[in-house]
């Protein structure tokens, strides 16, 4: 009986042992505590404004972030030395202290901040590319960038993409992922010496090195803005252990491996904070915390060197800034995604400025508000924080109705406008939404010329808005904020106006949108069929009429573009061209060489390739399978340079076939269908379609 009671008495013991050490091993032994900013926009001091559905008088600002961090961190008791600070870029532009310095105040407050890291946001290349690389070298805080290289420079090392750091024994990974749709966010001058390598294969690169190095946490910080829409990312980066960055909503966050966190509010108005710990010999990542604080002026106390430093500037700015010029009787709204009323007011000082028929303003280029009461020169640096110029060009009817349908599809952001008035409903296909435009009261015709203000960035840019680059007798008006301060000077108070210039007729009238998709906008004369080969009448119409539009030489269509028909095309309505088209890409026309032609043909003719229908020239196929090229105008060479239009997704290189991946090109449509339409409507249907094969 006894040696049975000292058997359990033993077991008893073991199993309280037991239970000691696993309660013992669940305690954390280490907590690493990561706080955030995203878009700091150059915002150094605090501000009005709403932070998770809550409005606060007075917001962010960098001595109150920093007060916020030591407060919190006291209040919860972390170890100072294990707290990392970080930024996911766009942080040195967008205010009056930030574009009157050149980003170098905001950079050398967030240094004095404590920001261990910050990644590149397409706004730091703002000030030019060389006044970036100045930013990089400061060493005032590390500016990460995996994805970037300076072509420049002999190898490659202008931008670090990653960096490790020892943060109280903890040894932490960061890598940095700009933004990698530049071409789309900044000025082409500025990136002309920028190469952007691939994300997925940049970040896993960078974040292995860093674990071979020793790193136990690996944050990605990132800036690109696809990251939160990515499905596998565990298996995207194994390495990773959280990720950090911009455009990641509330629905995109993730606690898992890697731990997905929610973009910060911008302008410093919330910081975001994580918090993993070392549990059990491992850092537990999927059951890390992470949460969103708003940075409330009333609440915390202020960094108290930061603070001063803060007024010192300030001080040298404020008797500037602070001039009133008018004043607000209501509150101008903001919006990137549909009209607004601080846009219809930038729009109509472009259009009055310029004195065209009608202004657009993208509203990306627009970063703010305007609240009723005094407005100051500050107002007018928080509102158009780009140096833009006005540009007055000329345009057609239909690349105006171009650039409408896109705004209205929301590929590019909405285009404020003035002196134009657009029904439309969002119920029809993108692409094919607008039922009537007025210019000035009267109906847009089609191809007659209009005169548009717009911004040099827009402009420029034939990614996003390529009818904009083949504006004609562009004529430059001068900074685009210096003539909003002289027109606002001219009006002793301003009012939002209430009658908008876009009506939808969603819920208004359904027989206005169903005829604007039937509507009968051309006709061919013989009805043509799509039976799905490179010969296919209907498909070598859609590549004729492309090159026509794009003035190539050469134009390439996949077959695949289009659906077999059932009923041969004969009237051409929007709703005929959405059903039988399979995508709405765009175009875009490249330079290369007759080889790649060749090359081309020769994939287009393989088992294993993609049939292409094509246009300009006719093709002579021999009995031993040779093949030659006949152009419609010229002689063919294959060393000569041709102009040819192709798909916007059409494959750069195909291994074993072409390759054209470095050739120049250049973007000329958003849409390959309105690109048609157009065409045809241009040439009331009559389009001759030649032989293509012999």
């Amino acid at each position: 009986m006894v040696r049975n009671l000292a058997v359990l008495a033993l077991v008893l013991i073991c199993m309280l042992t037991g239970m000691i050490v696993y309660d013992y091993m669940k305690i954390p032994s280490r907590n690493l505590v990561i706080f955030y900013t995203s878009n700091l926009r150059g915002q150094i001091k605090p501000f009005s404004g709403t932070v998770l559905d809550r409005q606060y008088d007075q917001v962010g600002g960098l001595a109150f972030i920093k007060g916020f961090i030591n407060d919190t961190s006291k209040a919860f008791n972390f170890n100072p030395e294990q707290v990392l600070l970080l930024d996911t870029g766009d942080a040195l532009f967008g205010t009056a202290e930030a574009s009157l310095t050149m980003g170098e105040v905001p950079l050398r407050l967030m240094g004095k901040a404590g920001y261990d890291a910050m990644t590149i946001g397409n706004m730091e290349f703002e000030y030019g590319f060389e006044a970036l690389k100045k930013f990089v070298n400061s060493n005032h805080v590390p500016m990460l960038a995996c994805n970037y290289r300076d072509v420049t420079s002999p190898v490659g090392d202008t931008f670090k993409g990653s960096m490790l750091i020892d943060k109280g024994g903890i040894k932490v990974g960061l890598v940095g992922l700009g933004h990698g749709q530049l071409a789309r966010n900044t000025r082409q001058d500025n990136i002309v010496n920028l190469e952007i390598t691939d994300m997925k294969s940049s970040v896993q690169k960078a974040a292995a090195m860093l674990r071979e190095k020793g790193a136990e946490v690996v944050v990605l910080i990132s800036h690109h803005p696809e990251l939160g829409g990515l499905e596998n990312p565990a298996e995207i980066f194994p390495d990773v252990d959280i990720i950090i960055g911009d455009l990641i909503g509330p629905g995109s966050i993730v606690s898992g491996k890697p731990m997905i966190c929610q973009t910060a509010p911008g302008r410093g108005a919330g910081v975001g904070m994580v918090k993993v710990s070392f549990v059990g010999g491992k850092w537990d990542i999927a059951r890390g915390f992470q949460r969103i604080f708003p940075v409330d002026a009333s609440k915390y106390s202020p960094d108290a060197d930061l603070a001063t430093e803060i007024s010192r500037v300030e001080a040298k700015i404020d008797s500037l800034l602070d001039e009133v010029i008018t004043k607000c009787t209501g509150n101008f709204s903001y919006s990137y995604t549909e009209e607004s009323s601080i846009g219809n007011l930038i729009a109509d000082c472009m259009r009055e400025t310029a004195g065209t028929q009608v202004a657009l303003a993208n509203s990306g280029g627009i970063k703010t508000s305007l609240s009723q009461g005094a407005v100051t020169l500050r107002h007018l640096y928080d509102i158009l924080p780009f140096e833009n110029n006005l540009v007055a060009v000329e345009l057609s009817g239909w690349q105006l109705e171009n650039l409408i349908e896109e705004s209205l599809s929301g590929k590019t952001g909405f285009l404020q406008a003035s002196g134009l008035n657009c029904t439309f409903s969002s119920s029809n296909p993108p692409g094919f939404r607008i039922i009537q435009i007025d210019i000035n009261n009267q109906p847009l015709e089609f191809n007659s010329t209009y005169t548009v203000a717009i911004n040099d960035f827009m402009h420029a840019n034939d990614y996003d808005w390529p009818e904009l680059a083949q504006g004609r007798n562009a004529k430059v008006k001068g900074l685009i904020r210096e003539n909003l301060e002289k027109y606002l000077r001219r009006q002793p108070e301003l009012a939002p106006a209430a009658e908008k210039r876009f009506q939808d007729f969603e819920e208004v009238d359904e027989t206005l949108r169903i005829q604007a998709l039937s509507y009968e906008l051309a006709s061919l004369s013989t009805p043509l069929s799509n039976d799905s080969t490179l010969d296919s009448e209907y498909c070598r119409l859609l590549a004729e009429v492309i090159r026509l539009e794009t003035t190539a030489d050469f134009c390439f269509i996949p077959v695949e573009t289009l659906t077999r028909t059932r009923e041969p095309l004969s009237e051409i309505t929007p709703a005929r061209v959405i059903s039988d088209f399979t995508t709405s890409e765009g175009v875009r026309v490249i330079e290369t060489d007759g080889a790649n032609i060749e090359k081309m043909l020769r994939w287009s003719l393989a088992s294993e390739g993609a049939p292409l229908a094509f246009a300009g020239f006719s093709l002579e196929k021999s009995d031993s399978g040779d093949s030659k090229i006949f152009p419609w105008n010229g002689n063919f060479a294959a060393d000569n340079i041709y102009r040819v239009a192709i798909t916007e997704n059409f494959p750069s290189r195909v291994t074993g076939y072409h390759d054209f991946s470095g050739a120049p090109s250049r973007k000329v449509f958003n849409d390959i269908r309105r690109a048609f339409i157009n065409g045809l409507r241009r040439r009331n249907g009559q389009v001759e379609i030649r032989r293509a094969l012999y």
